[in-house]
Order: structure tokens, then sequence, then C-alpha cells
């Protein structure tokens, strides 16, 4: 089945929104020594100990940057953006606005070039 790419962005977005739901609760911050993700119930998300000093700090950072509720945030300005697109596409029939709608959704798509049901073709039309 062959799904266009506003179906293929609205799936990825809901997947990202149960995984973030999913998850333990955010914000997540550092614990003192860098070392582990602390959720804001103060549970444990991951620890950062088998890296070395530089890779685990900024391995840690990058995860508690990255929590749930930041995703959770960047859905619902990816769906705005992606529902805005789509009242253009509606709206004007051609045009730059077109052109600048359909380069917005090949950008929001290739978030998700890894996914198997990503379409290459999306970042050449």
């Amino acid at each position: 089945m062959t799904v266009s790419i506003t179906e293929f962005i609205t799936a990825r977005l809901r997947e990202d929104e149960q995984q973030a739901l999913s998850a333990s609760p955010g914000p997540w911050h550092l614990n003192a020594e860098h070392d582990e993700v602390i959720a804001i119930d103060g549970i444990e998300v991951c620890t950062a100990h088998a890296l070395s000093n530089n890779q685990l700090r900024n391995t840690a950072r990058h995860i508690a940057r990255h929590d749930p509720a930041r995703v959770l945030r960047e859905i619902e300005a990816k769906r705005a953006i992606l529902e805005n697109s789509v009242f253009v596409m509606d709206k004007y029939a051609g045009g730059m606005y077109l052109d600048f709608v359909r380069e917005t959704l090949r950008h929001l798509a290739a978030i998700y070039s890894d996914h198997p049901d990503y379409n290459p073709k999306w970042s050449t039309e």
C-alpha cells in the first residue's frame, strides 16, 4: 500500500507521541555527576557509565535534552506545520506557495528517512 507524504508524516508523529507518552515522564535532568538521567518522578532513565568521560557527559546531556516533554512539544509543532501545509495545498492549487509547502513536507518526511515506509522519491519530488 502506497501512502501519501502527509499520511506518512502523520503516522510517524503518532508513533513518536506513543513512545514519548509511554516513557518515564519529563522533563528529565542529569544527576550531580552527569552520568545518569533522572525523570521528573525521580526514576533513573539511563546510566552512561560504560562510556568515556566526555562521551558519557555528552550522551547523558543529549538524552536529558530530548526528554518526552520536549518530544511532545516538537510533535505539536510539527503537527501545526503539517496542518498549515495541508491548508495551503488545499487553498492554493499552484505557484510558489505549493512549491514551498512541498519542500516543507519533504523536510518533515526526511526526519524519518530510515523508516521502511519512507519513499525516497519524496526527497526529489
